[in-house]
Order: C-alpha cells, then sequence, then structure tokens
C-alpha cells in the first residue's frame, strides 16, 4: 500500500514537473532580442518577412517571381537562401521543426565593387532549446566540415562545403539565429547586439512604424550609404543620389505582388532638418498637377516631376523654416542671389518666381533612335527642365527682359532661332538653376530655352529643345503613348514628388557612365531587365515624412532585340524588300512546331542551323515552352520574336523578313 502511494506521489510529481517545462516552454517569456537590433550599422538595405516559407510560396505563383529568377545574380542569391536549410539532414528538417520563422536580409559592402548578406531569423521558443545550440554540429549532413570559434563570448559555428570550400557563419544571440557566407558580417552583428545602431536610430524606427503590416515582405534603405553603393554600378557621380544621401535618413516599404504585372510598395521616408522643412513647406504648399507629360518627347527616360500650388509660398515657406536651423546656409543664398540681381539689374520674384505655375520638371531623354539618323546624345545632352507658367505671356515677357539684360552684360551675340513656329533663345546664366532650386539641377548650365504650350523649356542643347518642339507638333508627346496613360493610372493625379522611368531608356541613355563590369553585366542581362519596363514613385508630405508608393511594371512581352531591330530597319520601305513566299507567309509563320524537349528539368529548349548559329530557343518550365521565344534565319538574323504562357503562345508575336523589316504581328 505504501509503494502504491509512493509511486502515486511520484506520478503527480512527474506530471507536475512535466507541465512546469511546457508551460515554462510555452507561456513564460525569457530574454529575447529583436532582429533589427543585430543588423550591422553598414548595412544598405535590408528586408524583412514575418513568415518567410508561406510569403516565399505566393510570390512563386507569379510570373514576376518566375521572371527574377532567370537573372544569375538573383538566382545564386536564392540558392543561398535555400542552401542555409539544404545544410541540414533531411530526417532532422530543422527549418520546418521550428516553424516560419521572422527573417530579416540585410545587404552590406564588403569591397569597393561587391556585397553580401547577412540573414537573421528569430527563433523565438526554439532558441531555448539549449540542445539545439550544443548540439548544432550534429544536424549537418556528410560533406561539410563542422568547427567553432568564439568571438566575444559568442560562439560562431563554421560550416564549409568540401567540394566548393564555401563557408557558412553561424551563431545564436538569444532568440536570433545569425548566418552569413561573409565571416566578418556575423561579427559585426554580435557588435551590433552589444551597441545596436540602427535599431534604436528614431529615423528608422517612425519608418518602421509606418510600414510594419501585413504584407508579403518590407524593405527599408539607409540612405547614408547610397554613394558607397553607387560607386558599385556608376563611374560618375549622380546629383540624384547625392540629394537622396545628404537630405533622407530612411525609407521604408511594404510590398505586394499587386497582379502578374505589377509589384507595388507603399511607405514612408524621412530625413535631417533641411529636408523636414521642405516637407513641411511642402504640406503648406499643396500638391501639384503632373502636366508636363502634354510636352514631354517619347524620348523620355526619366520624369522628375515637382508640385504646389504655389512656387513662391513654397520658396518663402522653406527658407523662412531652414533659416531657423540653418541660418548660414540661407545666408549663402541670398547673398549669391543677390549678386545675380545686382550684375543683371533684375528681381528674380518679380521676373522668374511669379509666372511659375503648380509645376517643375527635371527631364532626362534617351538618345535618338537608332533609325532617326541623329547622333547619339553627348554630356549634359538630352537634360531639360521643364516649367509650368501660370501665365505664358507674363512668362515670355519675363525671359525676354532677363535676355535683354544679359545681352548688354555680355558680350554674347546669340540671336533667337526660330523652329517650327516656336522659337529657341538662349540664357548665358552659368549656374542659375542650382542657385534657385538647388544641385539637383545644377547639370543646367547655360540653357536654352522656348516656349511649348504653356510651358518653359530649359536645356543645355538645342537638340533637346528641338526633340520637345518635334514631340509636341507631331503629336508624339509622352501623354500619348498607351503604355505611359496605364502605368500612370497607378498613381495619383497629384502630388509633392512624382519620379517616372522608363528603364529602358534610361539604361541606354546613362550607359556611358556605368563602369565597365556593370556595363557588361547590363548588357549580358539585358533581356531579363528590360521587361521591368517602367517604375514610379509618388511623394506625399505628410507632416515630418513623406508618404510614398512605388511601382514596378513588369511587361513579358517585351523583347528587347526585336524593338531595336525595328529601330533600325523602320525607315526601310517595305516594299523595297522581295518576299520570298515558300520562306515567310503571313498565314503560316507563326505556327509553331511542337517543343518536345529531351530534358525536363532544363530551363531552356535550343535548336541549331548547320552553320552552328541558333536556329529557336525558348524558355521552359516543367519541360514545356514557358516564356520568351526567339527564332532564327540561317545567318542568324531574328525571325520571330513571341512568348509562351505554360504551352500556348501568348501576347505579341512578330515576324521579320531578312533585312530586319518587321513583316508581321499578331496577338494571341
Amino acid at each position: 500500500m505504501r509503494i502504491k502511494k509512493l509511486l502515486w506521489i511520484v506520478g503527480v510529481g512527474l506530471l507536475i514537473y512535466l507541465l512546469y517545462l511546457v508551460a515554462s516552454f510555452f507561456l513564460w517569456e525569457e530574454e529575447r532580442i529583436q532582429g533589427f537590433y543585430l543588423i550591422p550599422e553598414d548595412a544598405i538595405f535590408f528586408m524583412e518577412m514575418d513568415k518567410p516559407i508561406k510569403n516565399l510560396e505566393v510570390l512563386a505563383e507569379s510570373q514576376i517571381w518566375d521572371h527574377f529568377q532567370t537573372q544569375p545574380q538573383i538566382r545564386e542569391m536564392s540558392a543561398k537562401l535555400n542552401s542555409v536549410d539544404s545544410l541540414f539532414q533531411d530526417d532532422t528538417d530543422l527549418f520546418k521543426r521550428i516553424g516560419d520563422r521572422d527573417l530579416i536580409i540585410s545587404a552590406h559592402m564588403i569591397a569597393q565593387d561587391d556585397y553580401a548578406f547577412l540573414y537573421i531569423a528569430d527563433l523565438r521558443k526554439w532558441s531555448r532549446l539549449s540542445l539545439l545550440k550544443s548540439n548544432i554540429n550534429q544536424f549537418f549532413r556528410e560533406g561539410y566540415e563542422v568547427t567553432s570559434r568564439t568571438y566575444k563570448e559568442v560562439e560562431i559555428t563554421e560550416v564549409t562545403d568540401q567540394e566548393t570550400f564555401e563557408t557558412l557563419s553561424l551563431a545564436f544571440i538569444k532568440n536570433q539565429l545569425i548566418a552569413s557566407y561573409t565571416p566578418q558580417l556575423v561579427e559585426k552583428s554580435v557588435d551590433a547586439s552589444i551597441n545596436p545602431q540602427i535599431g534604436r536610430n528614431l529615423q528608422f524606427l517612425e519608418v518602421q512604424r509606418q510600414v510594419r503590416k501585413d504584407d508579403l515582405f518590407r524593405f527599408y534603405l539607409n540612405h547614408q550609404l547610397l554613394s558607397d553603393y553607387w560607386q558599385v554600378f556608376s563611374k560618375e557621380e549622380s546629383a540624384i543620389i547625392q540629394t537622396l544621401e545628404e537630405y533622407f535618413d530612411f525609407s521604408g516599404f511594404k510590398v505586394d505582388v499587386e497582379d502578374d504585372r505589377l509589384l507595388v510598395a507603399q511607405g514612408a521616408s524621412n530625413g535631417n532638418g533641411t529636408l523636414q522643412n521642405l516637407i513641411t513647406a511642402l504640406d503648406e504648399a499643396g500638391t501639384g498637377s503632373i502636366d508636363a507629360t502634354t510636352v514631354l518627347p517619347q524620348e523620355t527616360a526619366l520624369y522628375a516631376s515637382f508640385g504646389f500650388n504655389s512656387f513662391l509660398d513654397l520658396h518663402d515657406n522653406f527658407y523662412g523654416l531652414l533659416e531657423e536651423r540653418q541660418p548660414e546656409m540661407v545666408k549663402e543664398y541670398r547673398t549669391n542671389r543677390k549678386k545675380v540681381e545686382n550684375f543683371l539689374d533684375i528681381d528674380l520674384q518679380a521676373d522668374f518666381y511669379n509666372w511659375m505655375g503648380d509645376e517643375l520638371a527635371l527631364v532626362q531623354c534617351g538618345n535618338p533612335g537608332q533609325g532617326s539618323g541623329q547622333p547619339a546624345f553627348g554630356d549634359k545632352e538630352g537634360l531639360a527642365v521643364v516649367i509650368k507658367a501660370n501665365d505664358i505671356a507674363f512668362a515670355k515677357a519675363s525671359l525676354e527682359k532677363i535676355q535683354e539684360k544679359i545681352r548688354k552684360k555680355t558680350p554674347v551675340k546669340f540671336q533667337e532661332v526660330p523652329y517650327r513656329d516656336h522659337k529657341i533663345n538662349y540664357l548665358q546664366i552659368k549656374g542659375f538653376f542650382q542657385l534657385i532650386l538647388g544641385s539637383l539641377f545644377e547639370d543646367i548650365e547655360k540653357p536654352y530655352y522656348s516656349i511649348i504650350d504653356e510651358f518653359v523649356v530649359f536645356s543645355n542643347s538645342p537638340r533637346t529643345i528641338k526633340l520637345f518642339i518635334d514631340g509636341y507638333e507631331d503629336r508624339t508627346s509622352l501623354i500619348g503613348d498607351e503604355t505611359y496613360r496605364e502605368f500612370v493610372d497607378h498613381f495619383s493625379s497629384q502630388s509633392n514628388i512624382f519620379l517616372y522611368v522608363n528603364t529602358n531608356k534610361l539604361a541606354n541613355a546613362s550607359e556611358r557612365y556605368l563602369t565597365p563590369s556593370s556595363r557588361q553585366q547590363l548588357r549580358e542581362n539585358r533581356s531579363f531587365y528590360s521587361q521591368f519596363t517602367h517604375l514610379g514613385l509618388e511623394l506625399k508630405a505628410e507632416k515630418k515624412s513623406f508618404e510614398t508608393r512605388m511601382v514596378i511594371a513588369y511587361d513579358p512581352d517585351y523583347d528587347i532585340e526585336a524593338i531595336e531591330l525595328e529601330e533600325r530597319t523602320r525607315k526601310i520601305p517595305l516594299d523595297l524588300v522581295n518576299v520570298k513566299k515558300e520562306e515567310i507567309d503571313k498565314a503560316t509563320v507563326f505556327d509553331i512546331p511542337p517543343i518536345f524537349p529531351s530534358d525536363f528539368t532544363a530551363s531552356y529548349y535550343e535548336e541549331k542551323h548547320l552553320n552552328g548559329k541558333t536556329k529557336m530557343k525558348v524558355r521552359l518550365k516543367d519541360g514545356i515552352p514557358d516564356g520568351r521565344y526567339r527564332s532564327y534565319y540561317f545567318d542568324g538574323q531574328l525571325r520571330i520574336s513571341g512568348r509562351f504562357d505554360e504551352g500556348e503562345q501568348a501576347g505579341r508575336w512578330k515576324a521579320y523578313l531578312r533585312n530586319g523589316t518587321l513583316f508581321h504581328k499578331k496577338r494571341f
């Protein structure tokens, strides 16, 4: 009887102890640390996912994600993320056991022309399993050498692939697992845990508060390191990058895939005192229209629009607020302004500011088309400032007055030149736009100008002015482009700042500024990048930050090779070409023979002519055509361009003659 009672007491005791263990594991919290506290302060950008496994499955269902996987560097980054899990033994299945954890991925410069990633995963309750931490080496597959070392009292496990000799470094910091293929980043993360910088930055915390909601993932940009990152790609400084770095602190976006063709991000941006003054001034000045597209040519590569009710109100409010914080900067501006006014005997407010309407735009045009017969733009050509006038007659009279003052003060003998019922004039005032509008406009040095409709267009080059006039007179301005109109419908009709980028035109216009390696990468991957055809960013002033909205358009029908071919041959009359009916016929040209690859795991299927040149190439998915299709003539000239969607012809298909002239097109 006593033995039974003793056993009963022992059983109850064990049950109570087990209940205690369960409660302590699932209910009682131990000391934790936020993942953002572990991000080293030199992070250029970082991404956050609440449920990475689930959200990546959602992304994987979209055409955009499929397209991302065709880019080698992105595919390699994804593979490395997947390899963190694949290191573990199948029967362990560690990551599935610990569940869909919060994940942060941050990017850091590790050389002048290279960057690497740090992964931070919140293990939450599973971090309390000391068995997991102390026996981590038991979970890895064969073929990996596992060693460990200590850095500032934190044990770092290093897992080396015996075939590639690539090493993944892992460490546990309270509830967080940190990992990187660059060991210095793990050490920097340990340092950050001792003295957090980003996680305690008030500007970052404010942006995070505005964007941390349910979505696929959040993306944060640290503006303070943009110039270093920019140097990886470009050999030239950028006024836009310098402005973003000098005045902005952080931007944050919550990112979602709206449909198969749009990547949408909404969030907030903030910055230093100067930017906060500008935001306040813009908030008080109101929003402006986005109307300059009525005079912008379709060659527009970049269009940055600044909107307000009144430029004069914005100007006075901004400098009034700035004087409280940076009186020396305001004093310098007023001194320089007075020098210009005294030298030319003008009043900038009366002769310039008073006629400015509700929109000011900075525009970069792409190079003239290859089929236009015009030489490519030189340095600082294609750049323009467009100002909407509230009274175009007043603007014309004021500019003529300034022009006359310049003639009297300088030896310039330039006479206006008529062109298609417009007049092109010249203002030799070096640094004029930098003085009144800031460093973003410093590349407009001694501008030509012309009046088009209710806008005044300024540019370093009369060729650029001519491009604007031709587009307006020929009714080929940007607003007439159907793809632009469809894209801009995803934004408000009014904003404080609106940025539009035609990515392909901008890539062509800026190629000469890229580093040799970046230029080579751009050319090698242009089929990938070219299908992200449009990018738009909208900023609206709201208290001390900007409300932001970004949209990236993906067009699977966009074929850069076919478009360039059309540009080269668009002036060749079709009736000058001898078409051989047995070679190409409108009725049958798009009848594609069945495609049955020998390898269903391959990404592409390709056929060759007898001379070794490509005859046909198509992207595959699970053994069926899914993506870009091209066929070629015997000499390598493009014959057919189109796209498959899960084995079916889709979108726009085009056929070309041997000389490159477009012969026939059809939409499926």
